[in-house]
């Protein structure tokens, strides 16, 4: 009898109340459009500061600088191909034109770096609103709320005027459903609907 491989374990869609596994990019059949909304919110590499003159500089420090920081640091020797910037700039021009933030890496070391440290990068349109840690929990169950963040609203795939209605409270976590969608969140992505 031939033995099989072992087969990669199935992960689960990335989107927070979806119970399908993802088929590519990390979410699932259904949620494939994700994949084509944060390509989009990310802006172009134009949009994002990579131009003309991000060109001409990252030559002029390649060539000055030709070898992979991080490997180096290990011992090897690896021709560099990518501009780093050490400290991920998120949109700040100063941060993103300061060359004592700058590193040369290799691919493979920038590509590590980016997965590991800045979570694949930063959106070009808006910035992520964390949950409120310290906040109060006035919701009741029953209650018909909207979304107050984008991460949210990208959560649950939805806009600033979809209602959900509020299923269990468990603290500062409630449940909530518009009857398709729904999920666990912190309170404080939510806000009572407008009178």
């Amino acid at each position: 009898m031939r033995k099989r491989p072992p087969q990669r374990a199935k992960r689960p869609c990335l989107v927070g109340s979806c119970k399908e596994y993802a088929s590519n990019g990390g979410y699932c059949d259904k949620h494939q459009d994700k994949i084509k909304k944060k390509d989009r919110e990310r802006g172009t590499a134009h949009q994002r500061g990579y131009g003309a003159e991000w060109n001409k500089q990252r030559d002029q420090f390649l060539n000055e600088n030709p070898l992979c920081a991080d490997c180096g640091k290990r011992g090897y020797i690896v021709p560099a191909t990518v501009v780093d910037h050490i400290v991920p700039h998120k949109g700040n021009e100063v941060l993103f034109w300061d060359q004592t933030n700058w590193q040369p890496l290799c691919e493979s070391c920038h590509n590590r770096k980016t997965a590991t440290e800045d979570k694949g990068g930063w959106l070009y349109q808006r910035s992520t609103v964390k949950a409120n840690r310290d906040s109060v929990n006035e919701f009741q169950v029953g209650q018909v709320v909207i979304t107050a963040t984008d991460y949210i609203r990208d959560a649950l795939d939805c806009d600033d005027k979809e209602q959900f209605t509020i299923t269990e409270i468990d603290g500062k976590t409630i449940q909530v459903t518009n009857g398709l969608e729904g999920g666990r969140y912190h309170h404080s992505h939510f806000k009572v609907v407008p009178v």
